[in-house]
């Protein structure tokens, strides 16, 4: 693995709440220049599900975004705890999103979606055998 080229002068927290804080740190950058590198550091876990259904199709839920200003169309995904297995929040989440409930769950892996600037930590899951019920 490479050496970190990043050397962290100080950190000090702007904002937190109960699902995120920013944290900023003044930074030597790797061209050997001072700056400011903000993170945004997330109090969960990122879960997201791929319902397969037999046919080969998926099921997605829509919700309005306000960060993007627009409808979007996504797989199932939630919020989990760190002390809780994953799987058991992508569990929840199918049902709460969507009412389905699966008989068999795949771990895909591990991801970090805009990690230039967050350090969520993403669990995706594939959900097959699936039974369609009531979202909560």
């Amino acid at each position: 693995m490479p050496q970190n080229p990043w050397e962290t002068l100080s950190s000090s927290y702007v904002y937190q709440n109960k699902w995120f804080s920013v944290r900023e740190d003044q930074v030597i950058r790797p061209d050997g220049e001072p700056g400011t590198y903000s993170v945004v550091e997330a109090e969960r876990l990122a879960i997201g599900i791929i319902p397969l259904w037999e046919d080969g199709t998926i099921t997605l839920v829509g919700q309005f975004r306000y960060p993007l200003d627009e409808y979007s169309w996504e797989i199932p995904a939630g919020g989990g705890q760190f002390d809780v297995e994953s799987v058991e929040g992508a569990k929840r989440e199918l049902l709460e999103e969507t009412g389905i409930t699966a008989n068999t769950w795949q771990y895909l892996g591990r991801l970090h979606t805009s990690n230039c600037f967050n350090d969520e930590v993403s669990h995706l899951y594939m959900a097959t055998e699936l039974t369609q019920g009531t979202a909560m």
